[in-house]
């Protein structure tokens, strides 16, 4: 199915069953923005951000528990204060020092690879129109699994003023807003406030390492609705398979929608709860994405993602 806008109605006729919880697949034109001057705008903005440093330290922590398999437990129980930043790298001298001339080689080639900002508005609907407000971003931690790294705080760069306190930005926060008041209307709920938590995100994709926008697989990320991709640039890149996922009574994982959204194309849905607030619990992926010429070097796919909370 790759006609858009597609929706949960849409959705559920293709499957031949009924999908509960709002679905949209669409674009920025239909959101009544112009998609050449956003994304002409947006696009030079993600070589601006910082790199994300926390798969870096996820990433070396895995190699000196496979290279020393022996101090795997204590490698690992340091691993938790280096991830977050408490400790840097001299927490693991001990072993790097170990390595041989290859294995220290393969160690320092470990890169980042996503490049990161973020950042939170409150939307509230007054008699005189939409309030728009910006707040600090609290640690951001995902709900995953006690023992998962990514359940850790981390702090990432507030994204900077220029890049989202603009009318451009604004708009598009506005049109979600009323996105998130068609979703709510459909169960017969008002919306006068959501919350807006912005991830800007660029992930780089080399001949030696595919891009992997959701290295934890198919997932929620704890929050009412998400747009879980609004593409912003896609540079030499082939994959990168957005996945709509049911996760079905029975327990089992299905995959109700795949679309490879182009740049302007976005996917929004429900997320956590939805199957008590709708009847259909959704989660989402996106597959990694590889080289599509390999002489060029490098490939990007850069995003913006929101987490929406009502209220």
């Amino acid at each position: 199915m790759k006609k858009l806008p597609a929706t949960e109605k849409t959705i559920s006729k293709k499957i031949g069953r009924k999908i509960k919880s709002p679905i949209l697949v669409s674009n920025l034109k239909e959101l009544g923005l112009d998609p050449k001057t956003f994304t002409k705008f947006f696009s030079p903005l993600f070589s601006e951000l910082s790199w994300d440093p926390y798969d870096l330290r996820r990433l070396q922590g895995e190699f000196l528990m496979k290279a020393f398999p022996k101090d795997k437990v204590i490698i690992e129980k340091r691993l938790p204060d280096y991830y977050i930043g408490k400790k840097d790298k001299r927490t693991y001298n001990k072993w790097i020092k170990q390595l041989s001339k290859k294995k220290l080689a393969q160690f320092d080639a470990i890169k980042p690879w996503r490049r990161r900002s973020v950042c939170k508005f409150e939307l509230t609907e007054l008699k005189s129109g939409i309030r728009i407000k910006r707040v600090e971003v609290p640690q951001f931690a995902q709900e995953v699994s006690g023992n998962d790294l990514r359940s850790l705080p981390r702090v990432f760069d507030e994204s900077p003023a220029k890049h989202v306190e603009n009318e451009l930005f604004y708009q598009l926060m506005k049109e979600v807003f009323t996105v998130v008041k068609n979703a709510r209307a459909s169960i017969g709920k008002k919306v006068k406030k959501v919350s807006f938590t912005a991830h800007f995100m660029g992930v780089q994709a080399t001949s030696d390492k595919p891009g992997d926008n959701s290295p934890e697989g198919a997932h929620e990320d704890g929050v009412d609705y998400i747009i879980s991709a609004l593409v912003i640039n896609r540079f030499n890149l082939k994959g990168g398979q957005s996945q709509i996922i049911e996760l079905k009574p029975n327990n089992k994982k299905e995959i109700i929608f795949r679309h490879t959204l182009k740049p302007g194309e976005f996917i929004f849905q429900a997320d956590s709860r939805d199957e008590i607030v709708y009847g259909t619990d959704l989660w989402h992926h996106v597959t990694p994405f590889y080289l599509a010429n390999k002489a060029n070097g490098e490939g990007w796919r850069d995003i913006i993602g929101f987490d929406l909370m009502v209220g």
